[in-house]
């Protein structure tokens, strides 16, 4: 019994310090809110948590278009690249490559999607033709940074530009050479441009609903008058793109360089192509900082710029491609460089019983001392000739920034959106499984991940960073697993198939070729393909699920299904019916809210959603929440 008293007094003991620190934390967060800076950090805080939640809820519209785009963009792209690698005939390309087009679209205009939809939300009148003045502020400023770069063609014919203080486009201007490192873009047909992507959109967006806000209805000398009121409004989107496109031509092309030094750095760090030995620790670091970079840019459309190195240039390392004569015989060999290119390359001639080349071909290949001799499976003289067989994808070479999308775009991201789902207050729980389920299996099939990623990405930065650094572990693992699985178009359930499974398994070719090029073994395929689902669900699957679960509860972030919703209350029905001229007792019920909500001149911003009406007041100690009630709101909720 005594034994019994004292572990019950134990129990007590802890459960009253826990009380106290409790309290003394309380009274901490109590005093530092009443200094100054307190107050001010508060207010600060709340009116940002207020933005970001109004931003999310005004870019359901772009976002809902995405999972249906996505499915387009990835079947097509992914189906395309299969069918230009395995010969299925110019049909079959040209069906998928139409698919690939009618989903691009949406995806490259992602910017002016966002921006004129920021602008529509964010403006308290004429929301439409605060959404037309932002396209047009968007469109001015993609313009006025074409001009500033003076494009013209030189006397060889190429495409080149004449201004260029950043050196994007080379020390000879070519466009072609800014459009391959990333930097150079068309928009909406004007090119060459900067493409600023989501986060530009959102800014030049945020702007233009500032400006109409501030100008809709102001006044004009008459003799002006035809341009007053809301028709001044696209004249100010006009001048606001002029002013953006200018700063920004400026600005914005020093983190495109920084980007693109970046990752050419990692490639020399790593001695990606090169003859030296390298450190796999080293290389599993890189492959995991790379991860975590590129899916912290995708907002700012910076990723392009980050990966272009790699995959496109020496950055991402050099390999021989044989030439071929009309006997199949190699002759000699050209040198690819870049990531991608070099996967194609390898794609076509893995396997097989190999290719015979003149003494001439095997001397070069010999004394280069390159990728594609250390891999070789065989290498072996019959008479008067070589005969080389190509066996297996490499790591080092090729997909070391490609593999490592796979597992958590397939297997992490579904996992989220199922923990999403199932945190969702029950009465919203349909409506937002129907958006979640279909942005899953649009990451899980094409490797699409906008839809996903902008589902949580505003209104839960922690979410956000949680998955950038799972991005990273994703990369890390497959490179220590000497996962080689490339992508067509992305990293989606299509392209594994086509460009991990077949090729890792398909007939024809010994499975073990060179020693090991898997650390586990052969089983896994030449790819190394059976890894991702492995590690995907032993590792990122409940990565996702329980970390999106810990991180929405203890944040209490509003992802899809969590808004506060309720029956639609008869305060939103009485302002709807005021603005509507209603019946006299449903103005009186809107006079009286208003009056609750310390008058008109208390009152910042008022807007709406299905079930809530939202209102941004100066002063929160002149609402009086018992006469709000009175008027037939169920509840009320006060932020900031």
């Amino acid at each position: 019994m005594a034994n019994d008293k004292n572990v019950s007094t134990q129990v007590v003991d802890k459960e009253l310090l826990k009380q106290q620190r409790q309290a003394k934390r309380a009274e901490k967060k109590a005093a530092f809110a009443n200094t100054k800076f307190g107050k001010n950090w508060n207010q600060f805080k709340g009116a940002s948590f207020s933005k970001l939640q109004n931003l999310a809820r005004v870019i359901v519209f772009p976002i809902a278009v995405l999972p249906i785009a996505g499915l387009f963009l990835g079947i097509g792209g992914g189906f395309s690249a299969a069918a230009v690698s395995g010969n299925w005939g110019d049909g079959w390309v040209n069906f998928f490559n139409i698919m690939k087009s009618i989903g691009d679209v949406v995806f490259a205009c992602l910017g002016v999607l966002f921006c004129t939809s920021v602008a529509f939300g964010f403006a308290k009148q004429s929301k439409g033709v605060a959404a037309v003045s932002a396209f047009i502020a968007y469109v001015v400023m993609s313009a006025t940074m074409m001009a500033l770069f003076l494009p013209t063609t030189n006397t060889a014919g190429d495409a080149v530009v004449q201004f260029d203080p950043w050196k994007l486009a080379g020390d000879n201007g070519l466009i072609s050479v800014g459009t391959n490192k990333g930097m150079l873009k068309s928009v909406l047909g004007i090119s060459p441009t900067l493409d600023l992507s989501v986060l530009g959109g959102i800014v030049v967006g945020w702007l233009m609903s500032i400006v109409h806000n501030k100008t809709y209805n102001i006044k004009v000398p008459r003799v002006l008058g035809f341009f007053g009121g809301e028709k001044f409004v696209p004249i100010a989107g006009f001048f606001l793109g002029v002013i953006s496109g200018i700063a920004l031509f400026f600005i914005w092309p020093g983190f495109l360089q920084l980007l693109y030094l970046i990752g050419t750095g990692l490639g020399s760090l790593m001695g990606v192509g090169g003859q030296e030995e390298y450190s796999r620790t080293a290389g599993a670091l890189v492959a995991m900082f790379f991860g975590i970079t590129e899916r912290l840019l995708i907002p700012m459309g910076l990723h392009h710029v980050q990966y272009t190195p790699f995959w496109y240039t020496s950055a991402g390392g050099e390999w021989l491609t044989p030439v071929i004569d009309a006997n199949n015989v190699i002759t000699g060999w050209t040198m690819t460089s870049g990531a991608y290119p070099i996967f194609f390359e390898q794609m076509k001639w893995m396997g097989g019983n190999g290719w015979e080349m003149t003494d001439e071909a095997y001397r070069i290949l010999e004394a280069n001392d390159v990728w594609f001799k250390n891999f070789s499976d065989q290498l072996i003289q019959v008479g008067d000739t070589w005969k080389i067989a190509f066996n297996r994808t490499t790591n080092e070479v090729g997909t070391m920034f490609m593999s490592g999308r796979f597992a958590f775009m397939q297997y992490g991201y579904p996992f989220g959106a199922a923990a999403m789902i199932m945190l969702s207050k029950p009465e919203n729980r349909k409506q937002s499984s129907g958006i979640l389920i279909s942005a899953a299996a649009t990451s899980f099939l094409t490797g699409i991940t906008e839809p996903i990623l902008f589902s949580f990405l505003f209104v839960a930065p922690m979410l956000y960073l949680f998955d950038a650094f799972m991005a990273g572990i994703s990369f890390m693992m497959a490179y220590l697993l000497n996962v080689t699985v490339g992508q067509g178009f992305a990293a989606g359930f299509i392209d594994w198939i086509f460009f991990g499974v077949i090729p890792g398994f398909s007939s024809g070719v010994a499975t073990q070729g060179a020693p090991g090029y898997t650390i586990f073994g052969a089983w896994a395929g030449r790819t190394g393909a059976l890894w991702i689902p492995i590690y995907g669900l032993a590792i990122m699957s409940p990565a996702y699920f329980f970390g999106f679960w810990a991180i929405i509860k203890a944040k209490d972030y509003k992802t899809p299904g969590r808004e506060e919703v309720g029956e639609e209350s008869v305060a939103t029905q009485a302002l709807k019916a005021s603005l509507a001229k209603g019946t006299k007792a449903e103005s009186q019920t809107a006079e009286k809210l208003l009056k609750a909500l310390g008058g008109k001149a208390n009152i910042i911003d008022i807007d709406h959603n299905k079930t809530e009406l939202i209102i941004e007041v100066k002063d929160a100690s002149k609402v009086s929440e018992g006469v709000v009630k009175t008027t037939g709101s169920k509840a009320m909720k006060v932020e900031g």
